[in-house]
């Protein structure tokens, strides 16, 4: 069954010709799932997104039949609050192949707008959908740790970045990181520190899923030119050998502590028990005062944010993932 493109383009146009308040969109949100919790929190994610910047939303709704299209000012779960100021289009598209996604956001999406595409769905390696709509869109925003708190999700996501290195695509496991790797610069910062971190030894990260913590052993290999040589250890450009150990612990999605050691030194970063500060506290040859960090921008509003801003050029994020699938790799097994 085909999707109704002709009835939503009608509606869309009857909206705007009745409303004298339209405000202009500065970009298309595509939202793809196709399990319905997920469709909830998706939803609920997007909508804050596109209360605070105008935008056309189309969510592709994989758990309903292509009989199903809503055009509208808000999602139907925020009736009562404030309008996203653009158009909000729900599709069924239970049924629908990669060529009627591709033709049904080629038809919504407004002109001369940048598309992006927040994907929460798993199987990004072998789905047809996620390919063709991936290769339209100007930032893909990915989320490896929602769907799966080990390390499935997140070895998709670097096979297909192998694969299609021309695609821009954000994970926000790694986004969410940027207050603890500010911390772990922090640790680093004054002169007469900064020669150990050629002296480490050990790394430990307590994390609630896998994929950060990953994420954050990728990005540390990556700055400092590790690489794996067993499956818990990395070897520097010297050969000193640095083991790491990852512990399942905490809340999911989020870093509990990561803690550096030299020969002479620790470094410990561990979140308060809000989960709003990180202590940052350094032991042994080169003892400091105790220092505190708010955790701040980790919502999915500000990250997708982020994804849109950095998706283009992010060489970093890519460096990092990909050292992060040589560990896996070692690991494998």
């Amino acid at each position: 069954m085909s999707l109704d493109l002709h009835s939503v383009l009608g509606e869309i146009t009857e909206r705007r010709r009745n409303r004298s308040d339209m405000n202009v969109a500065t970009m298309t949100v595509v939202v793809f799932f196709d399990e319905g919790t997920i469709g909830e929190w998706a939803r609920d994610r997007t909508h804050a997104l596109a209360v605070k910047h105008p935008s056309r939303v189309i969510v592709l709704d994989a758990t309903e039949s292509s009989d199903l299209h809503r055009v509208g000012a808000e999602c139907e779960a925020h009736g009562e609050c404030v309008k996203t100021r653009g158009d909000w289009i729900e599709l069924g598209v239970k049924n629908s192949t990669a060529e009627m996604l591709r033709s049904a956001v080629a038809t919504l999406a407004l002109p001369e707008a940048p598309v992006v595409l927040i994907w929460v769905a798993s199987g990004i390696g072998h789905d047809p959908r996620f390919t063709t709509l991936s290769s339209q869109m100007r930032t893909v925003v990915y989320n490896s740790s929602l769907l799966d708190i080990g390390e499935a999700s997140l070895r998709e996501l670097i096979d297909f970045v192998k694969a299609n290195p021309n695609v821009a695509i954000s994970d926000l496991a790694y986004l969410r990181l940027a207050p603890w790797q500010e911390c772990i610069a922090l640790f680093f910062d004054h002169k007469d520190v900064v020669r150990e971190l050629f002296d480490l030894r050990r790394v430990e990260i307590a994390c609630g899923s896998d994929a950060e913590a990953y994420d954050l052993l990728g990005w540390l290999a990556s700055r400092l030119e590790w690489a794996p040589c067993s499956a818990d250890a990395f070897c520097n450009r010297f050969g000193t050998q640095i083991d790491f150990a990852i512990v399942r612990e905490g809340q999911a999605r989020r870093i509990r502590s990561i803690v550096l050691t030299s020969s002479q030194t620790r470094f410990a970063a561990e979140a308060d028990a809000t989960a709003d500060s990180i202590m940052l506290r350094v032991s042994g040859d080169r003892r400091h005062p105790d220092r505190c960090r708010p955790i701040n921008n980790i919502d999915i509003a500000a990250l997708v944010e982020r994804a849109i801003l950095t998706g283009h050029h992010d060489k970093v994020f890519v460096e990092s993932l990909l050292a992060a699938g040589q560990i896996l790799e070692r690991r494998k097994g």
